[in-house]
């Protein structure tokens, strides 16, 4: 079978690959883990993000400007029909459209892995920025 060296070779480089994993997730804080604050009303998310960034904060090291629109951006190039479709309903919800918003639904508009009603709803938000 499997000699106790190999195994414990085997187990030091798995521990080695958590390890680094939560290294690395230390470092790049990505706005995928705010993903579900997405399935709320835009205002009961402003609300709840505080929570969310403080659970979070427990586990890992965040930066200090953590905001909803970059979670908008993310859910909109996320190239997934459900999270582009939450940030789509908070925008015709009412949240904040700029510049940088619009540019970023003028893409949808034109992403062909987003379905055409997709594409159409993002085409119809981005002109509202003005």
């Amino acid at each position: 079978m499997f000699s106790a060296g190999l195994i414990s070779a085997l187990g030091d480089r798995q521990k080695k690959a958590v390890s680094n994993r939560g290294k690395k997730m230390n470092e790049d804080f990505s706005y995928v883990w705010l993903l579900p604050l997405l399935e709320k009303p835009f205002e009961t998310a402003a609300l709840d993000l505080p929570d969310a960034i403080r659970a979070l904060s427990k586990k890992y090291t965040l930066p200090a400007d953590i905001a909803l629109q970059p979670l908008v951006i993310t859910a909109l190039t996320s190239h997934s029909e459900y999270w582009s479709g939450l940030a789509l309903k908070w925008l015709e919800d009412g949240f904040p459209i700029d510049i940088t918003l619009a540019a970023f639904l003028a893409h949808c508009a034109d992403d062909k892995t987003l379905s055409q009603s997709c594409r159409h709803r993002a085409r119809r938000l981005a002109p509202r920025w003005r």
